[in-house]
């Protein structure tokens, strides 16, 4: 019987041969996951990889990597949960679920209240994750920007200087959702393989776009400024390179989604991402100004309150509100509305369409949902 070593955090000697595992499964280009998400993997932080050894070989990974979610004024923690890879001679042993409750577990001892990741959302909704979130996806062609002048030879690549990148984080640190980036991290992300960012320099209009570079038809992974700077790029972009199509991802109620719906030929909504709530009290109350913008704007009278729980949890959370604010708490008292997991997170983040009949029959509800994130695809693990 062979001897199995984890779950436990890899060790930085560990990741050549954790490269090579994720490599096999994910990755048949040079450089592998390392060039192609370098914010994730980097041997100074092999605090965010743990493995599970077998017969004297690293045969399973997962990975969690601390981001910060700015939602408006808000700031709320989400690990996001990536390079879930078990060697196929090791399946069905159940590594994949250890490693995840591994994680699990550190991040209830740190009160981290929400966990994401992409992939299939059936796979994953045995852990609690459910689809969450939308996002807008505009198809460009060329023949939108025909004759169109908008000043594009003001438009430059991205060079890794100081003062470009100053510009990239002064009019990304604008977008209300976004995850939140020091100097290093947008430095790597703006200089990761695959990815190409555009400036328009124009003081007061000033925009970018980064796009990936890989085939003609290219996704707009992130952008941010003013739309006469983005309608400046995507001129330059049509009349420079050789290139049929141009994908736009854009986050909802984003100003911006008028100017591209205006050029776009088809456009669709999509989910986002999958979530996964491991604390409702301490996630909604990052959410609050959020919640309670929205109550006011929908100008509801009366007072109230609602229970939430969590079918299995002690505890729960009450949402009390009267017609100029809302206050989220937690509580003990029993949940007048108990769902499980996947069912929470479709009502909190999902389509206005999920769980219609709880929003129709709560005034709160139906005025604040779906919550509203987004994490650009520039930073997707």
């Amino acid at each position: 019987m062979s001897d199995s070593d984890g779950p436990r955090l890899a060790t930085a000697d560990e990741f050549p041969e954790m490269m090579e595992l994720l490599d096999r499964y994910f990755s048949y280009e040079r450089g592998g996951m390392a060039a192609r998400l370098p914010y994730c993997y980097d041997p100074s932080r092999m605090e965010n990889h743990a493995i599970i050894r077998e017969d004297g070989r690293i045969v399973s990974h997962v990975g969690a990597f601390p981001q910060t979610f700015v939602i408006g004024g808000e700031e709320v923690e989400c690990w996001g949960f990536g390079g879930v890879a078990t060697h196929k001679q090791y399946r069905g042993s159940g590594y994949m679920s250890e490693l995840i409750d591994f994680w699990f577990d550190r991040m209830e001892a740190r009160n981290v209240p929400l966990a994401e990741l992409s992939g299939n959302r059936q796979r994953y909704n045995h852990f609690g994750w459910e689809s969450a979130g939308r996002e807008f996806r505009y198809e460009i062609h060329g023949r939108s920007f025909s004759g169109t002048d908008s000043d594009h030879e003001r438009v430059v690549p991205y060079d890794g200087s100081d003062e470009q990148l100053d510009l990239l984080r002064t009019l990304h640190g604008e977008e209300p959702y976004r995850v939140k980036r020091d100097e290093e991290r947008s430095r790597t992300v703006f200089g990761q393989r695959g990815l190409e960012t555009l400036l328009y320099e124009r003081g007061d209009e000033a925009a970018y776009v980064s796009l990936s570079r890989e085939s003609r038809a290219r996704i707009i992974a992130e952008f941010g400024g003013s739309a006469r700077g983005i309608e400046a790029v995507l001129t330059h972009l049509f009349e420079s390179y050789d290139i049929d199509t141009l994908t736009a991802i854009v986050p909802p109620r984003h100003p911006l989604n008028t100017t591209f719906r205006r050029h776009s030929r088809t456009w669709s909504l999509r989910n986002h991402r999958n979530l996964k709530v491991l604390d409702p009290a301490t996630m909604l109350d990052r959410f609050s100004d959020q919640i309670r913008r929205r109550w006011r704007s929908a100008a509801e009278t009366g007072d109230g309150s609602l229970t939430l729980g969590v079918r299995g949890a002690d505890d729960a959370v009450r949402i009390s509100y009267t017609p100029e604010t809302v206050d989220v708490a937690s509580t003990d008292d029993e949940p007048e509305l108990e769902l499980d997991e996947n069912d929470l997170v479709a009502l909190l983040f999902g389509f206005h369409d999920r769980k219609r009949e709880l929003k129709e029959r709560h005034p709160i509800l139906a005025a604040v949902l779906p919550l509203d994130f987004f994490v650009w695809k520039t930073e997707h693990v």
